[in-house]
């Protein structure tokens, strides 16, 4: 940071980056009847970067049939072998942190699901996988919206079907 600041807001860009708007310098002190300070911001960049999760499709380019299968099966979920409310989907996704303890949320169709596993994939270094099950009211369909959310940061969207 160009000078230390408080009273700002920070927002966690999409690429890693924090972008710090406005605040008061602590050279200005903090006196209560102190006027609002000419606006700047500046980009911090962590020496750590935190990128959004990637959740991976049949198709390769994030978008569409997401690559998300049944626990026990390893079907994809699919219009041809649909899940339904209350089955246990897996899959695997990037930007979760190595073993992490904080848990990542799984959106279906809107819905939160309930997390059971998340963590290190075996055998694939800087992959995680995530376990969850369906929620139960998830409107069926052949294209239903799956997201990942993680530290406040969504992944892209990909679909699954759903009976």
């Amino acid at each position: 940071m160009i000078a230390g600041r408080c009273c700002h807001t920070a927002t966690l860009l999409n690429g890693g980056q924090v972008l710090i708007v406005g605040g008061i310098t602590a050279s200005q002190g903090f006196p209560s009847n102190q006027p609002s300070n000419p606006p700047s911001a500046e980009l911090y960049n962590p020496p750590v970067m935190i990128r959004a999760p990637v959740l991976f499709s049949l198709s390769s380019d994030g978008k569409g049939q997401g690559a998300i299968w049944d626990g026990i099966t390893g079907k994809v979920a699919s219009p041809g072998a649909p899940a339904i409310a209350g089955q246990i989907l897996s899959m695997y996704t990037t930007g979760l942190g190595n073993g992490s303890v904080i848990p990542p949320q799984v959106a279906v169709g809107g819905r939160l699901a309930e997390i059971l596993y998340f963590g290190d994939s075996p055998g694939y270094l800087g992959y995680s996988q995530v376990n969850f099950r369906v929620p139960g009211g998830t409107m069926p369909g052949s294209a239903v919206t799956v997201r990942l959310s993680y530290l406040g940061r969504w992944s892209n969207v990909v679909t699954i079907a759903i009976n």
